[in-house]
């Protein structure tokens, strides 16, 4: 089994490749779509992808507010430069501001993915 990857969704595009081109460089699984509804269901999509990037300047992330609605379970959100007052400072939710420190992203995302790796590693029942 291929180890878990990242998806980025470029709000705004710009800012989403060059995501997506730090994470692939740095030796992390990245797919890079334009916005999630582009993509394929994302109850699919939080199985391979257990990190979700939106790269996003705008005032309205709607990756963010889809999160909030409980469209991606079970998915730590890293919001790259959005000012959302709607985005919760919620535990799933990590935001990151711009201008963008690429050793504090990919930082992050190690983190959060060894995170996710260790608790679906634990077998059922002995937590």
């Amino acid at each position: 089994m291929s180890a878990p990857g990242v998806l980025v969704v470029g709000e705004t595009p710009s800012l989403g490749r060059s995501i997506a081109d730090l994470l692939e460089a740095s030796g992390v699984p990245a797919r890079y779509v334009d916005n999630v509804a582009s993509a394929e269901p994302l109850a699919s999509l939080a199985s391979r992808y257990p990190v979700v990037i939106s790269a996003c300047n705008e005032r309205v992330c709607a990756t963010a507010r889809r999160w909030v609605l409980g469209a991606l379970p079970d998915v730590e959100l890293v919001v790259v430069g959005s000012r959302d007052p709607q985005i919760p400072r919620a535990r799933q939710v990590h935001l990151v501001p711009l201008p963008l420190l690429p050793v504090r992203l990919l930082g992050m995302v190690h983190a959060l993915l060894d995170a996710t790796a260790s608790s679906s590693s634990v077998p059922a029942g002995s937590a």
